[in-house]
């Protein structure tokens, strides 16, 4: 309660309790004649009304001399402190108040100049990160490879423009944004668990904290190699993780054309082979050729073969090198791989797994081997109805066994065969499980059952643990960021309980033919800027002409200056809202007067099959509760009164007012947390009390 309303209570109760003593000394009169009392009645009656009327005009001097101007002055001294430290009490305006008026304006006076200091130092600290910022931003630029961060829900922190140019995401890969808008999520999600459990069970400094990654984008377009690098606090818990990525897909599509080619090589050889051997078959049985020209033609026959032979052993081996050459292997502790297969397995109904034996450290691709075993796993209860599986790594030499076991019968060698050309994950290019197998220099085996347990085993080339390997740790990388995003990690689905700051915003605005939408006026220009922690990211804006099929009225264009040639060659509003509804998506939306720019996005949604149903925030209708004392909400008298500078030539059209829309917001979260609203649900409440500035936007 605000010292208006508390001295308004006081000075009422004075008003009941003085009227109240005089009714009651009236009442308590006893005179000894009616006409004595009816005389003391009408003049007590008349000393109440002017006991009350007094009380009143007391009332009305203090609220214009003391409560009124302390109210103005408690506001001026919040917008200094909050939001424009240029901001000045004005006494003539407010109301002068004497030496407390006096001693506020020193007051002022005396944080604008530490103000200035402090700018002055910060300015200073800001230069000196601008560079560190530079030789980043410089570093980045120029590597090759595309640079991710997210944090552990991944959503993007960092990313460099070779990042941007991979993923082909035309401008839209933001900070705040999730990664799967523009890959694939399996490969991230099997990586993250595989350096997690690496960081639970205590082999970070053995193993390090890196491990490589194949993805691709969430189209499957483009298949991309690199690495991901769990990043950890200051107290060693994971908080983010770094991606490098390269585009490996025409490397990839010429292995397959060489795969192609080398099989029509070795399978052109073997059928002459055949043949070959038939008839030197045949030629041992015919008893008829002299002794001497069948010994001579056996040996040619028998050398051909074993020239044959040794050649398509050759052939086989470097085409087996030429593939697994070109895929990113690492050791792996079996442990890892089958307990992420079991996992996946619980995680779905009828289809039980259990690994046992001990763990052994084998070497191959930790997540095409997941894809395969789960693949099979399912291929094989789909055609024997087995619902409970073993998974066992058994050492055998040089090589690891991984055998999937299940009571019941067997598969097929030519049902097993045919799961071989089965595809795994098209986002990997569209790998076969043959192709798996290939890229791992294995076979996959059918061995007969054994006390009512059918078995596959999937040879793998033994691995070396770290302490074999003789590695060291790898050294700490200097962490050269540092991104409140990390700490700062909305639940999208419970926006309203968030605090304000943490939350990601488009700040927008629409350039239209003229004030009513509702009548037939089209938008023309519509633009955005992404807020993400407390900053306007300007490199991420968004900003489109468009077509409105209809004149212009040249009353419009003396505002925003978009001419009916300007906006020709555009595309319409079907064509352009699509795009801003993806580029809004996930944020909390921001406008000045919001509810004529959504009028306009409201009309289309039924032609466009889409909905903006964003939570949306109102600058205009924000500064009508924080700034109740004043009529003043234009856009310019908001933006003056927090100190916000506009650019002449930046008004009135839509990025332009974005912009400064968007300054503004950021001075107004500022004043709304001095109230005490620090949630988008709070805010959002607080909004709706301004139920004179709604009733106006009835008419968009």
């Amino acid at each position: 309660m605000g010292i208006r309303q508390r001295l308004a209570w006081v000075f009422g109760i004075l008003a009941v309790a003085v009227a109240g003593l005089i009714i009651a000394v009236i009442l308590s009169v006893r005179g000894t004649g009616d006409g004595w009392r009816d005389l003391l009645a009408v003049y007590g009656g008349m000393a109440a009304l002017a006991a009350v009327a007094a009380v009143a005009i007391g009332w009305f001097m203090v609220d214009r001399l003391l409560a009124g101007p302390m109210t103005s002055l408690a506001r001026s001294l919040r917008m200094a402190l909050r939001a424009n430290p240029d901001h000045r009490y004005d006494p003539e305006e407010a109301g002068n108040l004497g030496e407390l008026s006096a001693a506020a304006s020193d007051v002022l006076d005396a944080l604008a100049r530490h103000g200035t200091a402090l700018d002055s130092q910060i300015e200073v600290a800001t230069n000196a990160m601008k560079t560190e910022k530079a030789r980043l931003e410089s570093v980045l630029r120029d590597l090759h490879e595309g640079v991710i961060i997210c944090n552990l829900n991944h959503r993007v922190l960092l990313y460099n423009h070779r990042a941007l140019e991979l993923l082909g995401s035309g401008g839209e890969l933001g900070l705040g944004r999730s990664l799967f808008d523009f890959t694939n999520r399996q490969p991230f999600f099997h990586a993250l668990e595989r350096l997690t459990t690496r960081l639970l069970d205590g082999r970070s400094q053995e193993r390090g904290l890196t491990v490589p990654i194949i993805a691709a984008t969430a189209d499957g377009g483009t298949t991309f190699e690199g690495k991901m690098t769990l990043l950890l606090d200051e107290d060693g818990n994971p908080a983010s993780y770094l991606v490098t990525l390269d585009d490996r897909t025409d490397e990839l599509a010429e292995l397959g054309r060489r795969d192609a080619l080398l099989r029509d090589a070795t399978d052109g050889i073997r059928r002459p082979l055949a043949s070959l051997s038939s008839a030197a078959e045949i030629l041992a049985e015919v008893s008829d050729l002299e002794t001497g020209d069948r010994r001579i033609f056996e040996q040619v026959v028998a050398d051909e073969s074993r020239n044959l032979c040794a050649r398509i052993e050759e052939l086989s081996s470097e085409f087996q090198e030429i593939i697994a050459s070109h895929w990113p292997m690492t050791d792996v502790y079996s442990a890892n791989v089958l307990n992420t297969v079991v996992r996946r397995l619980r995680e779905e109904k009828g289809i039980e797994g259990v690994m046992t034996g001990m763990p052994h450290w084998f070497h191959g691709d930790s997540y095409t081997l997941v894809e395969t075993m789960h693949h099979l796993i399912h291929n094989i209860h789909d055609s024997t109805d087995a619902d409970s599986f073993d998974i066992e790594a058994v050492p055998a030499g040089d090589y690891v066994h991984i055998d999937i076991s299940w009571s019941g019968h067997a598969v097929s060698g030519t049902t097993l065969d045919g799961w071989l050309d089965d595809r795994l994950d098209d986002a990997l290019g569209g790998i076969t499980v043959r192709g798996v197998l290939e890229r791992h220099r294995t076979d996959l085996w059918n061995l007969p059952a054994s006390n009512g347990r059918a078995r596959i085993r999937l040879p793998l080339p033994t691995g070396r643990s770290p302490e074999e390997a003789g590695g060291e740790a790898l050294p700490n990388r200097p962490e050269f960021y540092d991104f409140d995003l990390i700490a700062h990690d909305a639940d999208l689905g419970e926006l309203g309980a968030q605090p304000l700051k943490s939350l990601t915003y488009v700040v927008f605005d629409t350039e239209t033919t003229g004030l009513k939408p509702s009548e037939g006026d089209e938008i023309i220009s519509i633009a955005g800027v992404r807020v993400v922690n407390g900053r306007i990211l300007t490199g991420e804006s968004f900003s489109r002409l468009v077509n409105p099929n209809r004149e212009i009225p040249k009353a419009s264009i003396r505002f925003h200056g978009i001419t009916d040639e300007m906006v020709t060659d555009q595309p319409g509003a079907l064509t352009v809202l699509p795009e801003f509804h993806d580029y809004v998506k996930g944020a909390v939306l921001v406008a000045h007067n919001a509810a004529f720019d959504m009028r306009f996005l409201k009309l289309k949604e039924p032609s466009l099959g889409l909905v903006f149903n964003n939570p949306v925030l109102d600058t205009l209708l924000l500064s009508a509760v924080l700034h109740n004392h004043t009529s003043k909400h234009t856009l310019d008298d908001i933006a003056e009164r927090l100190g916000v500078g506009i650019e002449p030539e930046a008004r009135h059209t839509a990025l332009g007012d974005s912009l400064v829309t968007a300054s503004v917001f950021l001075h107004l979260i500022e004043l709304l947390e001095a109230d005490g609203i620090t949630t988008l649900d709070e805010a959002v409440k607080v909004a709706n009390t301004a139920v004179h500035v709604r009733k106006l936007q009835e008419q968009f």
